[in-house]
């Protein structure tokens, strides 16, 4: 690369300007080379002026003129090899993507994709792919338009932290210590309608906030209520739900098809849309201390084993009960992973309808 591209490359890294000395070694160390005209470089209260500087076909070992022989020593340019140039091609569009502060990501370039759930479990999902990428909140999709982070985005959050604070609030230290948290980073999400910053902490949990700090406004002086609405954790879906399906009720008249991504998406046949959030039975029943009850757990199983049985099915352990937590309901995997038995939690008749995993069309 030659000298402007070496100092900007600097500059994204260090957030400052070289200076002389680390450009002089720069050039020694061979990191970039002299084009044309360069600016001003000084060395022991001398300088070298612009257009002093000899090209690169001027250049050997040592200085072609004796008189700045002692003021510089140029070292002999140095050959790249096909994987030098990849290597600072790709080095040079990273620095370039985070100074800008926006960089698009894949569902493989961020932890910030997938199904994020809050204490009041609710759902949302960043389907980030390389083209069609939405935002699911609930029966809501919206086409994400941009992914930023970086210095800009950081200092937009905290203008608007502050705004909506009465300034009693003045920087993302100041957030983190009202709320007991530990932001790693900022990440802003900007859709067709609206917009969410993602502050994402350093335990790999996320504080989503709506881009107007709607949450911070209305329930940020409680702080307990603050983080069951906005402290999202990362969820994982079970893969015994992704895939087709049709629906059918008690009675074994079908309801209609969908199908669950692997983020826990639902897309039915009717272009309505929801989020999947199943915990396994063991998970669902741990108690407040963050311990499993197995007496309770068995009791729990035995009772939807029950029900199985008397509709012609049969759990094969405690591993197979998943509980919908946005509703009453379970789910029993069954004949191998074909069905999924839905039972509801109330009034003692639990049955309630299953789904049959479909073939892809």
């Amino acid at each position: 690369m030659n000298r402007k591209e070496w100092i900007e490359y600097f500059e994204a890294i260090n957030n400052r300007k070289p200076t002389i000395q680390e450009c002089q070694q720069a050039l020694l160390n061979g990191e970039f080379v002299m084009e044309g005209k360069q600016a001003t470089f000084s060395n022991n209260g001398n300088s070298v002026t612009e257009g002093a500087m000899p090209l690169p076909n001027q250049m050997t070992g040592q200085m072609v003129n004796p008189a700045y022989s002692q003021q510089m020593v140029f070292v002999k340019k140095k050959k790249f090899g096909k994987k030098t140039f990849i290597g600072l091609g790709i080095a040079l569009f990273l620095v370039v993507a985070t100074s800008l502060g926006l960089f698009l990501f894949s569902s493989k370039g961020t932890n910030l994709g997938g199904l994020w759930v809050n204490g009041n479990n609710d759902g949302l999902v960043y389907d980030l792919k390389e083209k069609n990428s939405k935002l699911f909140t609930g029966y809501t999709e919206d086409n994400i338009k941009e992914v930023a982070l970086g210095k800009k985005v950081r200092q937009e959050f905290e203008r608007s932290i502050k705004a909506v604070s009465d300034s009693k609030l003045k920087s993302i230290v100041d957030f983190d210590k009202k709320y007991q948290f530990h932001t790693k980073e900022v990440i802003l999400v900007k859709t067709e309608r609206y917009g969410y910053y993602n502050l994402v902490q350093k335990d790999g949990t996320n504080v989503i906030l709506d881009i107007g700090l709607s949450e911070v406004f209305s329930h940020g002086s409680n702080t307990k209520e603050f983080k069951k609405r906005c402290l999202f954790y990362k969820a994982e879906v079970p893969k015994a739900f992704v895939g087709n399906w049709k629906k059918f009720d008690e009675d074994d008249d079908a309801e209609g098809k969908a199908t669950i991504s692997e983020n826990g998406v639902i897309s039915t046949d009717s272009d309505d849309t929801d989020i999947l959030i199943a915990k396994p039975l063991r998970e669902y029943l741990v108690n407040k201390s963050g311990k499993v009850d197995n007496d309770k757990v068995q009791k729990a199983f035995d009772k939807i084993q029950k029900s199985l049985k008397s509709h012609g099915y049969q759990a094969k352990s405690v591993n197979d009960i998943y509980h919908d937590e946005r509703s009453s309901y379970y789910f029993a995997v069954v004949d191998g992973g074909k069905r999924i038995v839905i039972l509801e939690d109330s009034y003692g008749d639990l049955y309630s309808g299953y789904i049959e995993r479909q073939d892809k069309d």
